[in-house]
């Protein structure tokens, strides 16, 4: 009797744990968010699920994970600006001058741009010229209008891509028109400074400084913390390739 017990124990364990690893991967992945960069909506430590239903299922080679090894079987709806997502940190280490994929860092913010948008920021505000309205936090946006910029150069956080450019700061950039599969950019002393990551990540090698156009081979995006004044994302680091996604955070509402 005590050895049938032992089976069943075993048995019901390893079909517990089954499940669990299927759940994960079909269902629902919990991430707890460490830092404020999403507040007000997503508070520190606070948990945040990415449906896996939603944008589909992401599947690569874990010993290779080279842009060709990704797959996306899609879910229900693509990506849309104002969707909070989950991606792995496109760059390793401290090395954000070139595109890379870090499995070990997940980070969680809200999509400005999807693929061929046109994208940017006035006073703070971010907009997409899809939408009227800006999208993020407006009252967090409002209050990077009005603090100071001598803030953001004593922490270094003044600044954003291409950084090649004196002109455009955390408060006031663009327009950016986000990478798109297919789309045919021509390139200039300062376009080809801001899709320089993209272009040496899709083709394996340094960008010729002769080149005068590209076409994407890959979608991307672009996405922000809601907590404009203290978030490092996509304005100092750019595009997030589209296999980096892991998926769209489920119970959060367009802002």
């Amino acid at each position: 009797i005590v050895g049938d017990m032992k089976k069943r124990c075993k048995v019901i364990g390893l079909a517990a744990f089954a499940a669990y690893v299927v759940f994960r991967l079909l269902v629902c992945v919990k991430y707890t968010i460490l830092t404020g960069s999403m507040m007000p909506t997503i508070q520190i430590e606070e948990s945040v699920y990415v449906l896996k239903p939603l944008y589909g299922w992401r599947l690569y080679c874990f010993w290779s994970k080279s842009p060709d090894s990704f797959h996306r079987i899609h879910g229900i709806r693509d990506i849309v600006p104002g969707d909070i997502i989950v991606f792995n940190l496109p760059y390793i280490g401290y090395n954000i001058e070139t595109i890379a994929f870090n499995p070990e860092l997940e980070y969680c913010k809200r999509v400005l741009g999807t693929p061929g948008d046109r994208i940017g920021a006035v006073d703070g505000h971010c907009w997409n010229d899809r939408f009227l309205k800006p999208v993020g936090v407006v009252e967090e946006q409002e209050k990077l209008r009005w603090m100071f910029d001598d803030f953001f150069r004593m922490t270094d956080s003044y600044d954003v891509i291409p950084y090649a450019d004196s002109v455009w700061s955390i408060k006031n950039w663009g327009p950016v028109v986000v990478p798109a599969k297919g789309l045919t950019m021509a390139l200039d002393g300062f376009s080809r400074e801001l899709y320089r990551k993209v272009i040496e990540y899709e083709t394996g090698t340094p960008l010729d400084e002769s080149l005068t156009e590209y076409t994407f081979q890959g979608n991307y995006y672009f996405a922000v913390g809601d907590n404009a004044m203290s978030s490092f994302d996509s304005r100092y680091w750019g595009f997030i390739p589209e296999d980096f996604i892991i998926g769209i955070v489920g119970g959060k509402r367009f802002r």
